[in-house]
């Protein structure tokens, strides 16, 4: 559920020692070695920070499925009952995959033979 992948996080760590490093190197006593160190660390704490942002903005752009929880959960053309713990399939209709698949490429065909022709479609 996190969002992006794991280059965000580098980005983010970029950004969190290009910002200490700017903030920290505009004082005129600054010395270098404990500069860097520092926003190595502002870096180390950047990254770690990208992994909570990234889940904020994957919890915020989360989309569930519509799944019912019932008794009976349907899944396309079919449903899973369950008895005692056990789940079985049972199918909503008696058609094979190779029939449906059949008659929606007829129905395609008659689609684009009518838009050829300029005629009406007519439905089943």
């Amino acid at each position: 559920m996190i969002f992006g992948s794991l280059f965000y996080n580098f980005w983010g760590a970029l950004f969190s020692f290009t910002v200490y490093f700017i903030w920290a190197i505009r004082d005129p006593y600054a010395m270098p070695w404990p500069t860097i160190g520092i926003a190595a660390v502002a870096a180390l704490i950047g990254f770690i920070a990208m992994f909570a942002v990234r889940y904020f903005v994957g919890y915020i752009f989360y989309t569930p499925e519509d799944v019912v929880h019932n008794e009976t959960e349907i899944i396309n053309d079919g449903a899973f009952v369950e008895e005692d713990g056990n789940k079985q399939f049972i199918p909503q209709n008696n058609r094979t995959t190779a029939e449906f698949e059949e008659e929606n490429t007829e129905e395609i065909a008659q689609v684009v033979r009518s838009m050829l022709h300029g005629e009406e479609v007519v439905s089943r």
